[in-house]
């Protein structure tokens, strides 16, 4: 194959290892035609310049795919680049696949790489390529893990695409099979924007560190976005959390949690109290309940109260947890605490890789 670009450097960021992985065997495929190229965690990295445009490089941006929506970390990273003077870039997001006996079923992408690919172009890149991957899905707050023979099989057929579209852009073609489900992308503009607006920080305080804990650190030390410590003698997880879901399926005794139970009850009491206040103020201030400026108020109002309850609940939570009744309580109201609810490990894990 005869390859347009003199170097290939792929900036990513994993939680579980899936997009890390894409990196690696499109890296792995420009390594066999001859392309030096380097694979950069830009959790790990401070990144403040890019190869010189004179060059012919080729710029790569592996990433997960959260709320339907890029990683916010990746996008801040994407905003804080230096201008592209017409780089060449392509983009690959990972999304939660899955596969019902031979049958492998895609994830979906939502505004993953539309929202990155316009702020490329607004900073003066090209982008030659967009693919979704679907590796297999690793939120395990949401359900349990994936068995091993299946997370083979899907690695292994997607293993097969990457390749495939790795060797179509370094030949120089432009790939866009990422932009084919542009209409329902779109339409799920808004359930990526209230994730990113309130939806996130929500799940960032649904974790917690059970009985088992022993203050190993290694949590706390593989956070991608460097958002758990330790307040009282327990690990905290901050807003900045972007459920990941690394340190939950890396923790070596299971003592992450997710707290299933505290979540619904929130969620519901959150939901009454909405239902509460805000005909309230419509009925006291006189409001015409369907005015244009009202629903966009009451919106950012909710939005204000969702996030300062989520804050101030989870500080009640992460104190009383120091009680041994309410800790079990917290604990064994979490489906991840039992057996049958798996963890997910990539196989670039499993092989005890980073």
């Amino acid at each position: 194959m005869i390859c347009d670009f003199s170097s290939l450097a792929v900036y990513y960021i994993t939680g579980t290892g899936n997009a890390a992985s894409a990196a690696g065997w499109f890296a792995d495929e420009a390594l066999k035609s001859g392309v030096p190229s380097t694979v950069i965690d830009i959790a790990a990295n401070e990144i403040t310049t890019m190869p010189p445009a004179g060059e012919h490089p080729l710029i790569g941006f592996a990433y997960p795919t959260h709320g339907f929506n890029a990683i916010p970390a990746m996008i801040y990273f994407m905003l804080r680049l230096p201008r592209g003077e017409g780089r060449k870039v392509f983009l690959m997001n990972t999304r939660g696949g899955l596969k019902l006996s031979k049958l492998f079923v895609n994830g979906v992408s939502g505004v993953a790489l539309l929202l990155p690919a316009f702020i490329l172009l607004l900073k003066g890149y090209r982008c030659i390529g967009f693919r979704p991957v679907d590796l297999p899905s690793n939120w395990i707050s949401l359900h349990p893990g994936v068995r091993r023979e299946v997370i083979s099989s899907i690695y292994d057929h997607w293993e097969i695409n990457v390749r495939s579209f790795a060797r179509k852009i370094l030949s120089g073609k432009r790939v866009w099979r990422g932009l084919y489900s542009w209409p329902l992308d779109v339409a799920l503009v808004p359930v990526a924007l209230g994730y990113y607006l309130g939806g996130r920080f929500f799940l960032s305080k649904t974790f917690a560190a059970g009985t088992d804990c022993n203050l190993c650190g290694i949590c706390i030390k593989e956070c991608p976005t460097g958002s758990i410590r330790i307040v009282d003698g327990r690990p905290y997880w901050k807003l900045t959390c972007e459920s990941c879901m690394k340190c939950l399926n890396r923790c070596p005794e299971r003592a992450i949690q997710t707290t299933h139970g505290l979540a619904v009850a929130f969620w519901l009491a959150i939901s009454s109290l909405f239902g509460i206040i805000f005909p309230a103020i419509v009925r006291i201030g006189g409001i015409d309940e369907g005015a244009i400026w009202w629903r966009i108020l009451e919106q950012f109002l909710q939005f204000g109260v969702l996030i300062a309850t989520v804050w101030a609940a989870y500080l009640i939570i992460h104190y009383i947890q120091h009680f041994k009744p309410f800790r079990y309580m917290i604990e064994f109201t979490s489906l991840s605490r039992f057996g049958f609810w798996r963890r997910y490990l990539s196989p670039l894990y499993r092989k005890g890789r980073k």
